[in-house]
């Protein structure tokens, strides 16, 4: 490959130094070289210029099917998903709301439990340990033994 380089790399330089050479000694061949030039530049810009119309009109095709795969393809994945995200969210919601049910309900039997209930058995209790107290003194006095001695002694 490198050698097909170097030989196309000759033949460039020979012609250009053929033209040169040319130009320097026949004073037609200037004047002919120039307007084939100039003709050949023409063709060349032409040649580019459809070249890039060609290419514009590919690159308006590939975003036109883009466009229109995004549209087949994606978008409805997206609404897929943003009705899969707010049927989670309700259920969510729901799920608050029972939460919060429940809580309310275990606030107020816990309420309802601590007046009806246990109130009644502190009352109790005091109750038990006054008559349990009561009966102390009271049996103690009918033994003749006060209460402040036996705690002293």
């Amino acid at each position: 490959m490198f050698r097909w380089i170097g030989i196309s790399i000759t033949i460039i330089l020979l012609i250009a130094i053929g033209f040169i050479v040319a130009a320097a000694y026949f004073a037609v061949f200037r004047e002919v070289s120039r307007d084939i030039a100039i003709v050949v530049l023409a063709v060349l810009q032409m040649i580019m210029t459809l070249l890039l119309i060609v290419l514009l009109l590919a690159v308006l095709y590939s975003i036109k099917s883009l466009d229109r795969l995004a549209r087949d393809t994606v978008m409805p994945n997206i609404n897929d998903a943003t009705t899969k995200v707010t049927a989670v969210l309700d259920q969510a919601r729901e799920i608050t709301v029972g939460a919060r049910e429940t809580t309310s309900t275990v606030s107020n039997t816990t309420t309802y439990v601590a007046e009806q209930v246990v109130s009644p058995f502190i009352r109790l209790s005091g109750l038990v340990v006054g008559v349990r107290t009561a009966a102390r003194v009271l049996a103690q006095r009918g033994t003749g033994t006060d209460t402040k001695q036996t705690d002293h002694q």
